[in-house]
């Protein structure tokens, strides 16, 4: 197997630069809005209007990151560790997706304030996070492509 044989399709890796970006864009900006931005009402300070738009946004994007975490499943996760390459990104990278998901549908379907409380803290600080994990993981698999070695892990 080639070292070609890991990259994702062009149509796959557009897919989830736009919907990674999409979703990253809509977290980050309704966690700024909602924290640091208030507007003032009739009754006084309220949050930003745009805050339920920003949710719904990054509801459906996760909706579409999901089916595109689940297109690298069957070929470029299995080839890459049976080759042993880009491992250990790779595995945190496959953590950190699978505990956002987790924690977004906790954020959405769980009304306890002590586990909400916590449970939004580390889907904040892991979705942050998220954009420069992809890009470490993805400079990985281009350097080792342009020069023929993959490091050991």
């Amino acid at each position: 197997m080639t070292t070609t044989a890991m990259r994702l399709g062009n149509i796959q890796r557009v897919y989830l630069y736009i919907v990674g970006g999409v979703l990253t864009l809509s977290g980050i900006i309704w966690v700024y809005l909602h924290h640091f931005v208030r507007v003032e009402g009739e009754f006084g300070l309220l949050h930003h209007p745009l805050e339920p738009l920003l949710l719904k946004v990054h509801g459906i994007s996760a909706a579409l990151m999901l089916i595109g975490f689940g297109s690298v499943l069957p070929g470029h996760i299995p080839r890459a560790w049976a080759l042993n390459r880009n491992i250990a990104t790779g595995s945190i990278f496959f953590t950190v997706m699978t505990v956002l998901s987790l924690s977004g549908y906790f954020l959405y379907y769980l009304s306890g304030e002590s586990i909400r409380d916590f449970t939004s803290i580390l889907h904040w600080v892991l979705g942050l996070g998220f954009p420069v994990l992809a890009g470490i993981h993805i400079w990985r698999g281009y350097v080792s492509r342009r020069t023929g070695q993959w490091p050991h892990e």
